[in-house]
This record gives structure tokens, C-alpha cells and sequence, in this order.
């Protein structure tokens, strides 16, 4: 009698246990569902997706190329100018410099001799 009870018992927990879990099942088949629709998307999606990745890493790799000889040519026309330009501008400054003193030199002389 004792055994009868408790498989009884044991039926009775386990139809309730399947009747609560049932929801849960198709809620799962439900989602599993989007997620082979989702899965299906990106599969045909991704090959484009990283073709265009691709493309643009291309295009900045291209960019940062022209942007370094650029500015590789601007620091080489810096220094062509700093010697070109700028030391002979600072031998003509000196120069000036150095004859400007001379000439204050001589009004000076000429006012102390009066």
C-alpha cells in the first residue's frame, strides 16, 4: 500500500512538474526559431559586411599613406627653407645689426666731440 501511495504521489509530482515546464519548452522552441531566422540574416549578410570592412580599412590604410608622404614632404620643405631662407635672413639681420652699431658708434663720437 505504502509503495502504491508514493508512486501515486510520484505521478502526480511529475504530471505537475511537465505541466509547469511546458511553457517554458515553447518559449524556448520560440526563441530558437528567431535564432536560426537571425543566424539565417547573418549568414547571408556578413560576406558583404566584411567586404565593406575591408574596403574601408583599404581606404584609411590608402589616406594614411598620402597623409604620411605629405607630411614627410612638408618637414623636408621646412628645412629646406630653415637653410635656405632662414640662415642667410639671420647672416643679413647680423649684418645689420653690426652696421647699425657702427653708425651709432660714429653719431655718438661726433655728438661727444661737440
Amino acid at each position: 500500500m505504502l509503495w502504491e501511495f508514493a508512486f501515486v504521489f510520484f505521478l502526480v509530482a511529475l504530471t505537475v512538474l511537465v505541466f509547469l515546464t511546458i511553457p517554458s519548452v515553447l518559449e524556448l522552441k520560440t526563441t530558437l526559431k528567431r535564432i536560426n531566422r537571425t543566424l539565417g540574416i547573418l549568414n547571408e549578410d556578413l560576406p558583404d559586411i566584411l567586404k565593406n570592412v575591408k574596403d574601408v580599412t583599404e581606404t584609411v590604410n590608402s589616406a594614411t599613406d598620402k597623409l604620411d608622404t605629405a607630411v614627410r614632404n612638408v618637414v623636408e620643405l621646412e628645412q629646406m627653407v630653415s637653410n635656405e631662407i632662414k640662415q642667410p635672413l639671420q647672416n643679413i639681420a647680423q649684418t645689420i645689426a653690426t652696421i647699425l652699431q657702427i653708425v651709432n658708434k660714429v653719431f655718438h663720437w661726433n655728438k661727444s666731440k661737440n
